[in-house]
């Protein structure tokens, strides 16, 4: 399974890639929006992990235009974020996200959703930050 990782935060996105590599996936990873997208375009992920706050455009900015795009629309997204906003988390979970996790991720929530994606199981589970 080919998982585009789009995380600014370097270090969390370096763990995120060894460890799904580890767990034998393909990565790719973007640091900005406007990159994930370009690499998304490219190589078209079978899911994608996307951090809200990112320089070159927000997440919930890529969220809506991979909405707007037919091609892209159905590629599954899970949110990874340290956000507590309400508003912006009922924001997210309206753009058909698969699932909204916390940093710092847990792991084993991670694979459990990833293996949702690989079945091919309908499930939408989420997860509240902070909660």
């Amino acid at each position: 399974m080919n998982i585009l990782v789009a995380e600014d935060e370097r270090v969390q996105c370096h763990l995120l890639d060894e460890y799904l590599t580890g767990r034998g996936y393909k990565v790719q990873v973007a640091f900005d929006a406007a990159t994930a997208w370009e690499k998304m375009q490219k190589d078209r992920p079978d899911v994608i992990l996307l951090d809200l706050h990112m320089p070159g455009g927000t997440g919930l900015g890529f969220l809506k235009k991979r909405n707007g795009s037919a091609g892209h629309r159905n590629i599954p997204v899970i949110v990874i974020t340290g956000m507590d906003d309400p508003l912006v988390l009922r924001m997210v979970e309206q753009s058909e996200v698969l699932s909204v996790l916390s940093k710092p991720v847990d792991m084993m929530l991670l694979d459990v959703t990833l293996e949702s994606v690989r079945c091919g199981l309908p499930s939408k589970p989420a997860v509240t930050p902070g909660g």
